[in-house]
């Protein structure tokens, strides 16, 4: 019945914007071309999404394209930051792990071995561990952002869709930046770049951000900051230009950051335990911003290698070729509980290191546009877990920290896929897309369990071998010691199918309609012992409309969707031997159906206003978990999905001034986003409320020569969470969680040279 209702919906709605733009053409149009904002035009952005360059108002899928300026103009120097404003998108981070959830689809797991469903690609080069994502956002010339499964083009975990973030090339001619914002918080960041030509063939681009800013709480057992920031990152190009048939650029990245981020906050009390904590009369933070315990600590270490040539063998035929390595290592340690005095101590590491190679040949003959090819993926991924355990969660002493809970393992995957993507131009208005992806992979995992009640706590204790698990009501206080270890390995293929017609209803009116489907990889628990999970399947229905109208000072952009969702991996928590701890189970179906619209207008010169909506209907139509504080088989059919909020409302207003020396730009943001569920049992005391937020900017430009721009984002400074989780039972299983950043102000300046 919805796809009927979203056929007929797009059928009307073709027909009234077609009309609307012929009444339109009778005051004259401009072209469609890449250009700056002209007065009251609005600019159209060039992308890559489709492995072919297009416009971004030409390309038949949801996709929003941010340029790079933009970013800057808004002190965004991360993905969160980013995805705040976009439609159906939303960023929240878990510990070390981002979190991007694309209509409702994201990383739900908590295990550190888990694929996320949003594919995030940096210069054509996947990062396959969701840790990447925490990257810094700097000299970039735009970020695309798919909203659907791109498994065709961009194959495994893109079930929800992908990220493409894409940094400024070299120059033929000596350019940069420098930039460097203040802020609240002690916030300093340095921000530049240079760029220029080395011989007649050569040129290169090097590029930095330093980030420096202080905690947003304290922790109140030791004084020191939590949630503070400080990173390094660098970007180096090399393009090589021999020839008008053939170029390559060689990319090098690193960032690092060491830091007090990541930490889980104290939230609230489970109202079906007592918290162990406040039973023994500990003390939580008052302020949710501060911690108790020992400090959080966060690091990682993120670099990566890249080669990307482009041969073009005849006329409109071309080969590329992107070959990348990168390399994460990451460690965190915090609190499992947020009291002073911890009854918990965790300590998480992850380390990949990734090679990846893709071939594509793309060519024009006549009415048909085509692009072929080939990747091949390689991975070792490991992990390590320690939760330190008081005895007093176990009928002992408060001292001394026992090494606990012991998990982890080592991981390889190697992927291969082929791919074709044809586009037959029936007629100069009519074009239709047919394209297919075969995928194969195969992994192999050794992981350990361990339970140990002897030694004290230390990350580093080498693993004790030798007995049988007890149950975990057994355990034992300086008697329990157990571990096992397990290899194993499993494979997987996927065919995944896209077709796509496309209609130039008018001139700057675009409908198209879209069958795809995407897979999420199948994989293990780095957690438990447990056999392999499968794949999941994603299919989408979905129909949009695109319009440029009133000579591109008004454009209209609206899709709708129907997802068919199977084979769900859902993480549940296990508290059987030899260790508890959170298993994926492929145990669920579930439909999601929805609209966006995203709305641009710029009804008179230098007033630009904005308006994007998204609603989202997520529900689990096949799913049985049992309810850990009741003990009771649930049946959670119809129970909205985690992170998936029904609304979400962002406008945007701004208007330019222009005095002799200058630009001046005031704008306002507002956006509301309905309640988000952190758990698939949809329990209130696990979730966010709806909340408000107010961004403001201030930019002062002198075009080609400097900048200042100002900044306040949530300046309401209201307390909400982006992830919540619960807490082990045996400590009370307190709701923990990650807030976001408080109300920050800041002020840039940027000199172009």
């Amino acid at each position: 019945m919805l796809r009927k209702f979203l056929t007929s919906s797009a059928i009307l709605t073709v027909s009234m914007l077609g009309a609307t733009a012929v009444n339109a053409q009778q005051t004259g149009s401009a072209p469609q071309d890449a250009a700056a904002d002209q007065g009251s035009k609005i600019e159209d952005i060039v992308v890559t999404a489709q492995r072919q360059t297009s416009s971004v108002q030409q390309t038949p899928l949801a996709i929003t394209a941010v340029g790079g300026d933009m970013l800057k103009d808004r002190g965004i120097a991360d993905l969160d930051a980013l995805t705040r404003s976009i439609p159906n998108v939303n960023f929240s981070r878990l510990g070390g792990d981002a979190r991007i959830f694309i209509r409702g689809i994201g990383l739900e797991g908590v295990d550190a071995g888990a694929d996320g469903r949003v594919a995030v690609y940096t210069d054509d080069v996947v990062n396959a561990r969701p840790q990447a994502a925490l990257t810094s956002l700097f000299d970039i010339n735009r970020i695309e952002v798919l909203r659907g499964p791109q498994g065709t083009l961009y194959g495994r975990n893109a079930t929800a869709g992908a990220v493409n973030i894409i940094s400024n090339d070299p120059t033929d001619t000596l350019d940069g930046y420098a930039a460097i914002t203040a802020g609240n918080y002690n916030l300093i960041r340095t921000e530049g770049a240079i760029s220029g030509p080395l011989s007649d063939t050569v040129s290169a681009r090097f590029a930095f951000q330093t980030n420096d800013r202080d905690g947003f709480g304290k922790n109140i057992t030791t004084g020191n900051d939590v949630d503070s920031e400080r990173s390094r990152a660098a970007r180096a190009k090399l393009r090589f230009e021999p020839s008008e048939t053939f170029h390559l650029t060689l990319t090098g990245d690193y960032r690092w950051e060491k830091d007090n981020a990541g930490g889980y906050a104290f939230v609230r009390n489970n109202p079906f335990f007592p918290d162990v904590a406040t039973v023994n009369g500990f003390a939580h933070p008052a302020s949710r911003r501060d911690r108790a315990g020992i400090d959080q600590r966060f690091y990682m270490e993120n670099y990566g290698l890249s080669a990307n040539a482009t041969l073009e063998i005849a006329d409109h035929v071309d080969l590329t070729s992107v070959t990348g390595y990168r390399h994460v290592n990451q460690a965190g340690t915090s609190t499992g509980d947020d009291a002073d005095p911890s009854t918990t101590t965790l300590d998480v590491a992850n380390k990949a290191d990734q090679f990846s190679q893709e071939l594509r040949l793309s060519l024009k003959r006549g009415p048909v546009d085509l692009v072929v090819g080939g990747f091949y993926f390689h991975e070792k991924n490991s992990f390590r877990l320690n939760l330190g355990a008081s005895g007093l969660l176990f009928g002992g002493n408060l001292q001394p920290i026992y090494q606990g809970f012991g998990q982890g393992g080592t991981q390889k995957t190697n992927a291969y896929a082929a791919f074709a993507q044809a586009t037959l131009h029936v007629t100069d208005a009519l074009g239709i897309d047919i394209g297919a992806r075969y995928s194969y992979e195969k992994r192999a995992i050794d992981r350990y369990n361990q339970l140990d009640f002897v030694n004290i706590y230390q990350p580093t204790t080498p693993l004790v071998v030798g007995c049988v698990a007890p149950p975990i009501t057994g355990f034992i206080p300086g008697t329990t010691s157990c571990s096992a270890t397990g290899p194993s390995s499993a494979s997987w293929s996927s065919f995944d199918p896209k077709a796509t017609v496309h209609y130039q209803v008018a001139d700057g009116v675009m409908a198209y309609a879209t069958y795809s489907r995407g897979f999420k990889s199948g994989g293990f628990d780095f957690t438990q012992l447990s056999p392999a999970y499968n794949p999941e399947k994603l299919t989408n229905y979905e129909a949009g409309i695109k319009a440029d109208l009133f000579d591109r000072s008004v454009r209209v952009n609206l899709s709708g969707f129907y997802y068919d969702y199977s084979n769900l991996q859902i993480t549940i928590l296990n508290l059987q031997p030899p260790t508890p701890g959170p298993v994926t189970l492929n145990a669920a179906k579930a439909r999601l159906y929805g609209a966006e619209a995203e709305i641009t207008a710029v009804p008179v010169d230098d007033l630009r206003m904005s308006f994007n909506l998204a609603w989202l209907k997520s529900e689990y139509r096949e799913l049985f978990d049992t309810n850990l504080f009741t003990g009771q088989l649930t049946n959670l059919a119809g129970n909205q999905l985690t992170s998936a909020p029904k609304y979400k409302v962002v406008s945007e207003i701004g208007y330019t001034f222009h005095p002799d020396f200058a630009d001046i730009t005031p704008r306002a943001e507002l956006s509301w986003t309905s309640k988000l569920q952190f758990s698939q049992f949809n329990f209130d005391f696990v979730s966010q409320p709806s909340r408000w937020e107010l961004n403001l900017y201030l930019d002062v430009v002198r075009k080609g020569d400097w900048t200042i721009s100002a900044y306040g984002r949530s300046v309401t400074n209201k307390l909400y969470y982006v992830s919540q989780v619960v807490a082990a039972p045996f400590s009370g299983a307190p709701i923990l969680g990650m807030p976001a950043a408080p109300a920050t102000y800041g002020l840039s300046v940027t000199k172009h040279f």
